[in-house]
């Protein structure tokens, strides 16, 4: 691998994104603009950007990594995003773009009727999108150092350009970033893909599963995702700036298909450098490792780039999201250049903390399974509902939130995802029945006096 040439279009790739931003950004002075694109994103657009979201370090080094051990069961993982996303342009995703409102939080305030729950939703929100931005940031940290450059400026360099076109630009630059990310990590992703199978005619063993899988873990792959997606509030915004709900549902669907397909070259890598009993080195990429060997210097410099960029792509949406989060749920929309600077303080903020985290697929499921346990209720019945009852919202929080923090400590007797999911459904059931029960007393009243 040519280390030289994979800095090279790293920070190349990084300019250009740059000077697109500052041209996409042109005319910004709104909270709305910045944070909403003025709601006028476009159908391919939309699309490249649902896809480099989603496309990051988990689906990319983390996926190849799992199937190097423990083989195709690990499809079950892009295949809970890629679900996901199917759904979302069907169904929530559509609600979400008809709706007026800002963020996915906003919901429990416009149909529970409480503030205090927004601002707990919110919260819980950028923890959740934090600890992912965090796992990028690690993602990217460990990856550059197993290709050999462990000079850190280097890390921290790419990172500020970053930082300074996603804090400065907005959804807007993210959006236009994006479009050029994606396009470079597909097109690099399937020409590995030929010349690997051109060059090295071996079928991966397709009956490859590891004894040491659990269903436990199966459960989280593909169902963490996959609700996560309904609450998420970097998808939510996306659904909020676009056009039209039909755009929302063809850039969705078409969103999904790529991800699985390109999220299924580097499960592929993984299970094929298994089934050549291929030695990896403790600590290093199992994708990188294989590349390495598999293809020439360039290819690999040019796949080096193209995970990176993966990375990256994930990283700038959910700065601004978490930045929406805090302009939008605490107080009024704040003036252009705060949240410019709010942007830029999270992504040094990911940086610091991408010295001390080291597991990245475990940091990204405990971060769904953090929100879904106390979110995905209230706010998947807040979309089906006209007005909702704010004792039920505040008990399917509560128990799921005591339900994650009892399992970080005593196992389960099933999926431990499921069963806090289950429980913060049963706190929303007692809520319900609660309020019917206070309820029946009125409309006697109300009957006797009719």
């Amino acid at each position: 691998m040519n280390i030289s040439l994979f800095l090279f279009v790293l920070f190349g790739l990084q300019a250009l994104c740059f000077l697109a931003s500052l041209r996409s950004s042109k005319g910004m002075k709104t909270g709305e603009d910045y944070f909403l694109a003025n709601r006028k994103v476009r159908l391919i657009p939309l699309m490249m950007t649902f896809v480099a979201t989603q496309v990051g370090g988990g689906l990319v080094l983390g996926a190849a990594e799992e199937a190097y051990k423990f083989g195709w069961s690990v499809l079950f993982y892009p295949l809970g995003a890629s679900i996901g996303l199917v759904l979302l342009g069907l169904g929530m995703g559509r609600k979400l773009a008809e709706m007026q409102v800002s963020t996915i939080a906003e919901l429990l305030e416009v149909i529970y009727g409480s503030k205090i729950l927004r601002k707990i939703a919110s919260l819980l929100s950028i923890l959740s999108l934090f600890m992912i931005l965090a796992a990028q940031f690690i993602a990217s940290h460990k990856f550059m150092i197993t290709l050999g450059v462990t000079n850190d400026l280097y890390f921290i360099g790419f990172w500020t350009i970053v930082i300074i076109y996603t804090a400065f630009g907005g959804l807007k630059a993210v959006i236009a970033s994006d479009l050029i990310q994606a396009t470079f990590f597909i097109g690099i992703f399937i020409t590995c893909l030929g010349y690997v199978f051109y060059t090295h005619p071996v079928i991966p063993d397709i009956s490859f599963t590891s004894s040491s899988f659990s269903s436990s873990k199966l459960i989280g792959w593909l169902c963490m995702p996959l609700f996560f997606m309904f609450i998420e509030q970097d998808m939510g915004q996306r659904c909020l700036a676009t056009k039209s709900a039909k755009t929302v549902t063809k850039a969705t669907i078409g969103a999904g298909l790529v991800t699985m397909f390109i999220c299924t070259i580097p499960i592929l890598f993984g299970i094929l450098a298994a089934s050549l009993n291929f030695p990896i080195t403790p600590g290093s990429s199992v994708l990188m490792s294989f590349m390495i060997y598999a293809t020439n210097p360039l290819l690999a410099s040019l796949m080096g780039a193209a995970v990176l960029v993966a990375i990256i792509s994930t990283a700038d949406s959910l700065i601004n999201a978490i930045g929406s989060n805090i302009a939008h749920d605490f107080g009024s929309i704040l003036k252009l250049r705060t949240s410019q600077i709010i942007g830029a303080l999270i992504g040094v903020l990911g940086i610091f903390f991408s010295f001390y985290f080291d597991n990245v697929v475990d940091l990204l499921i405990q971060s769904y399974e953090l929100s879904i346990s106390c979110l995905f209720v209230p706010i998947s019945a807040s979309l089906f509902i006209k007005k909702g009852n704010r004792l039920s919202a505040s008990l399917s929080i509560i128990i799921g939130a005591i339900s994650f923090a009892l399992f970080r400590f005593y196992p389960a007797p099933f999926s431990k995802e499921i069963i806090s999911l289950a429980l913060s459904f049963v706190g929303y059931l007692i809520g319900e029945t609660i309020y019917l029960i206070k309820l029946k007393p009125k409309m006697r009243i109300e009957k006797n006096h009719s």
